[in-house]
């Protein structure tokens, strides 16, 4: 399922960065989408599950990739995500709790790695450093082996 807001519109035409969410679970959309917005991020589109096509043709600036519920090996799905939107900025949000795990994340792609437990502030906080090309990992994962 993918749900279209407000109909993407090409890069050049946008005018804030654009994030496309990739997230199984309807109930966490609706809070993602709060902390996309405190970040002056437009939401292209949600989707429950990897549509390769349709990111490719709509190059968001962010993609926000719920890792535990991917049809795929999310290591590998970063991967090629990286390959399909190159200039994307790749957040990964995972109940994983592993430093080893979050590193696996960064050399697969993944700009930003955020456990499930991470409060707002720092979902905020991060997304902020990643804005910023800046790799981060939660600090809930820094040291959680």
């Amino acid at each position: 399922m993918t749900t279209s807001l407000g109909g993407a519109r090409p890069a050049f035409m946008r005018k804030s960065l654009s994030v496309h969410l990739i997230e199984a679970q309807g109930l966490f959309v609706p809070t993602l989408a709060e902390v996309f917005g405190e970040i002056g991020l437009e939401m292209l589109n949600v989707s429950s599950e990897v549509n390769v096509e349709r990111i490719l043709d709509e190059q968001p600036d962010v993609l926000f990739i719920d890792a535990d519920f991917v049809n795929e090996d999310p290591l590998r799905l970063v991967n090629s995500l990286r390959l399909v939107v190159p200039e994307a900025i790749i957040c990964v949000y995972t109940g994983e709790r592993s430093s080893q795990w979050a590193k696996a994340c960064h050399f697969a792609g993944a700009t930003a790695v955020f456990s499930k437990n991470a409060p707002r502030s720092e979902i905020v906080a991060g997304m902020r450093e990643a804005l910023q090309r800046r790799p981060y990992t939660d600090v809930r994962l820094r040291d959680g082996d």
